[in-house]
């Protein structure tokens, strides 16, 4: 998908890319605290987030009691028991929590509404960071948070991101988000204009998928099985389905797809994918990949019948494509 203003989207890739850029895009943020907080978590999450330490975190699935991913979010471990849950489902997220509280001492809110988020990436973010914060940041480790000050106000810190390159998070209150603002703006990098450039074209260059993407597959099936914990001491909800279906083998694949012409093919969310005719799987998305040149998108596809370089077509009107690893730069 190419976009209204085709020269302001590329630039925006390209300053993420080669130098760095900024752009305000917050996550639904749930708080999660009390003496029983990590055990919970534990049983909601895949990974082992036991063995997190204060001021770092983990990227982990959830799923249901099919072994199926129903989301995918950062834990981030704040205090020995206090734990911020960074996902796109707040709402979803709490019910789940509510349904699954009983016997553990916890509190938990979805504190959104009051929490913001600056994300500053690029190789040059590094150097942008340490001009703004009250300490430099050129020692803080992937995956790791800190508390820091920007001109007196208090942010955490947080080396990560989701456009695959170096990269920083900054929360902040809500109440000091025009500060912040104006601040990084006053670094000279450039503001991204351009919201499906940084949420979903460079994210999908680099391989790094939404939820939405790989819903209701198993970690397995959708390239994460890394994360999932089989010695954890407890079990999590789901694991019982998901040994099994690792056993079975899987059933689906998430891949990538590009589509074998220049011009842009308007392909939406669920577009059928086809082999010789024959329905093989569904497109999930498809974008223009702006510092890669292509149509890239992920599909979700028959695993058996679609192994990488199967030539394909997708939609209505059999556009041509190939399947390919979910990865372009």
């Amino acid at each position: 998908m190419l976009f209204k203003d085709d020269e302001v989207a590329r630039a925006d890739a390209f300053a993420v890319r080669n130098s760095a850029g900024w752009y305000r895009w917050t996550h639904d943020t749930v708080d999660v605290a009390g003496p029983d907080s990590t055990a919970l978590l534990d049983k909601l999450l895949v990974n082992t987030v036991a063995l997190c330490k204060v001021g770092r975190e983990k990227y982990t699935t959830m799923l249901d009691d099919n072994g199926r991913i129903i989301d995918d979010l950062m834990a981030i471990r704040l205090e020995e028991s206090h734990w911020w849950l960074s996902t796109l489902y707040g709402p979803q997220m709490i019910k789940w929590l509510d349904e699954h509280k009983q016997g553990f001492d916890v509190s938990y809110s979805d504190i959104t509404a009051t929490v913001d988020m600056y994300s500053v990436q690029g190789p040059r973010s590094t150097e942008v960071m340490d001009k703004l914060l009250d300490v430099p940041v050129d020692d803080l480790k992937r995956f790791q948070i800190v508390d820091a000050t920007i001109a007196g106000i208090p942010v955490h810190v947080d080396r990560g991101g989701f456009t695959g390159e170096l990269g920083y998070e900054l929360y902040c209150s809500r109440s000091d988000s025009a500060r912040i603002s104006e601040l990084l703006r006053s670094t000279g990098i450039r503001e991204l204009q351009t919201l499906e450039v940084f949420v979903r074209s460079l994210p999908m260059e680099k391989g790094m998928a939404l939820r939405q993407d790989y819903h209701f597959l198993t970690p397995f099936e959708a390239n994460l099985g890394w994360s999932v914990h089989f010695d954890k001491k407890d079990d999590f909800i789901g694991r019982a389905a998901l040994e099994k279906a690792q056993e079975e083998g899987p059933r689906f694949a998430f891949v990538g797809v590009e589509i074998e012409r220049e011009s842009y093919e308007d392909i939406c969310q669920n577009e059928i994918v086809r082999k010789r005719g024959v329905p093989v799987g569904k497109c999930r998305q498809m974008i223009y990949g702006y510092t890669v040149d292509k149509n890239i998108g992920f599909a979700i596809v028959d695993a058996e019948k679609c192994p990488i370089g199967t030539k394909v077509t997708i939609g209505p009107n059999d556009s041509p494509a190939v399947i390919v690893a979910p990865r372009w730069c």
